[in-house]
């Protein structure tokens, strides 16, 4: 991966571009993995979860707020789509951890998991059109790993005991 970094510009821009789409294509696969039956709510795992989910937006957010200086004319609207899309998803997941440290369970914080669910596919779809280097791109996959490991509690119908 390091050899596409030293090589001329446009090369190097191609590359990225395709990094960006198989990075990108890898958090909406995140979301399009479906569990049959939803997991059995567990507050303290969804809570520890939410944890690990705030920690990986807001490394995000933060890396992507350092370091602005390769977005070009041609990708700069998406690049700040994307960005914008990260900010607001690192702010919903911060309420979703404090909503679910409150005791609220499922049904009172899913409209905050599918408001961070809606974002990342914003935010993934304009990071394939900005070239966005490839160690964002690696805390943007930790994203997408985050949200797999809350999406059972959330998608499908809630279990009945």
């Amino acid at each position: 991966m390091r050899l596409f970094l030293r090589v001329e510009p446009v090369r190097n821009a191609r590359r990225m571009s395709l990094f960006l789409g198989a990075a990108a294509l890898l958090l909406l696969s995140a979301g399009a993995a479906s569990a049959s039956e939803p997991a059995t709510w567990d507050q303290a795992r969804v809570t520890q979860y939410a944890e690990e989910l705030v920690a990986a937006c807001s490394e995000l957010d933060g890396s992507l707020a350092a370091r602005p200086t390769y977005v070009t004319q041609v990708n700069q609207r998406a690049f700040y789509q994307a960005r914008d899309d990260i900010r607001v998803m690192n702010s919903s997941a911060k309420r979703l951890l404090a909503r679910l440290k409150d005791g609220e369970g499922r049904d009172e914080t899913h409209p905050i998991y599918k408001r961070i669910s809606l974002l990342r596919n914003s935010a993934a779809e304009e990071g394939r059109k900005a070239a966005i280097p490839e160690d964002i791109m690696a805390k943007a996959t930790a994203v997408g790993g985050a949200l797999l490991k809350i999406r059972p509690y959330y998608e499908g119908e809630p279990d009945v005991e």
